[in-house]
């Protein structure tokens, strides 16, 4: 026999939820960050078992991470990720690929949680999705199962920009400081923050002590760097940026559709109207105006140094936020741009194929349906995974880049 409380509980439970027929379409429901983890967790977990990964620093790291443990520090390629490299230093031993890359999907996790809850700290809804998408790419899904560095540059970025708008300056310049030791290109995406956010006068006293730490902070994280380099600072230069405008512009504008694909291309182009026409509240909206500005400083370092897919991380983000703001940002519109970013790891279409791999000056016309960028590092990760990565580095690598430019020529070690 139900006691009157009970009953009155189950009343007033039956009253708050709405009617089935007045409840919105699952495309309209938001979803909390229990939702979005769990979708991380169901995506990232069936991968994190399966080696360090494909990336062609992978051995690199682990070798800094080792030289960090006894004491005789040189970084893994400049200028180094201090931090990253400190971190694989300190669990690798504990519990080797399998402990990092599980840390690394739950950096992802924090992420996506950290973007929603971003948007929604700029007054602006919908940001559960604007973090599904960035998390959809076949690039973050890679970087969020194996030793890289692109996902903990980015968590620790977006929620020292959390802490940053709710006022707590001090965690949000020790974040933003390692962002910058996790990669020092964290810092065009900083300070395309702090300017937008210090466009309000209202910001500019937060701005400047949030920076004013930051500055310092990611400065020291490089003094190893720097010692390893005999006091010196090449540890900031590379051979391998800046070629010449024709070459850096071809590879950039292959690798940006590359990292796309077409379907993503052409959900994206429909929203092109509306982004325009947004640009009008450029000087109403932070939001807005760090979407642009990241995009575009992003992008232009991307030209200058064209390399990793993964390196387009920051713009990605930065699009779909430009996005999120505008006239487009619709949920069901929201819902098919999640989905042409996952088309991308599934099935690629390769348009060219590089005259010399590792060192391409032109490339030739080649067409190809084959496995997405997702699904085919999974295949190369299957077949290296039980090989030390001093063996496997450069052929895994360019396993994993066969979506891109075509079946390798490089022999296994």
């Amino acid at each position: 026999m139900t006691s009157v409380g009970g009953a009155t509980a189950e009343t007033e439970r039956a009253a708050a939820r709405p009617p089935r027929g007045d409840r919105p379409p699952w495309w309209d429901r938001p979803l909390d960050d229990r939702h979005l983890g769990l979708v991380v967790a169901v995506v990232t977990l069936p991968l994190v078992w399966m080696g360090y990964g494909t990336d062609i620093d992978v051995f690199n790291v682990l070798r800094s991470a080792g030289g960090i443990r006894d004491g005789d520090y040189f970084p893994s390629r400049t200028p180094g990720v201090p931090v990253f490299e400190a971190m694989t230093a300190l669990f690798d031993p504990v519990g080797g690929h399998l402990l990092l890359n599980l840390l690394t999907a739950a950096a992802a996790g924090a992420t996506v949680v950290g973007i929603a809850r971003l948007v929604r700290l700029w007054d602006h809804d919908n940001g559960d999705l604007v973090a599904l998408a960035v998390f959809a790419s076949p690039m973050t899904i890679i970087a969020s199962t194996s030793l890289s560095d692109f996902v903990w540059a980015l968590v620790f970025f977006v929620w020292a920009a959390v802490a940053h708008l709710e006022g707590r300056w001090l965690p949000a310049g020790v974040l933003f400081a390692l962002s910058i030791g996790c990669r020092l290109s964290s810092g065009f995406l900083i300070a395309a923050f702090l300017v937008a956010d210090a466009w309000d006068p209202a910001n500019r006293r937060r701005c400047l002590r949030t920076g004013a730490l930051t500055a310092p902070l990611g400065v020291l994280l490089f003094v190893p760097s720097w010692l390893a380099y005999d006091r010196t600072l090449q540890f900031l230069e590379n051979q391998e940026g800046y070629r010449s405008f024709g070459n850096n512009l071809g590879r950039f504008l292959y690798k940006n559709y590359s990292a796309t694909g077409i379907v993503l291309i052409v959900v994206v182009a429909l929203a092109v109207p509306a982004l325009v026409a947004i640009l009008r509240r450029f000087g109403d909206d932070p939001l807005l105006r760090f979407a642009v500005l990241g995009f575009v400083g992003s992008e232009a370092l991307y030209f200058w140094m064209p390399w990793k897919l993964a390196h387009l991380l920051p713009a990605l983000l930065c699009l779909f936020l430009w996005i999120g703001v505008s006239a487009r940002a619709d949920r069901r519109y929201l819902w098919l741009l999640i989905a042409a970013v996952a088309v991308n790891g599934i099935v690629s279409v390769r348009l060219l194929a590089p005259d010399e791999q590792h060192a391409a000056t032109s490339g030739s016309w080649s067409p190809a349906v084959g496995l997405g960028l997702l699904l085919n590092d999974i295949r190369c990760r299957t077949e290296f995974m039980d090989q030390p990565p001093v063996r496997y580095e450069l052929p895994a690598w360019d396993c994993t880049l066969e979506p891109i430019r075509g079946p390798s020529d490089t022999p296994q070690r």
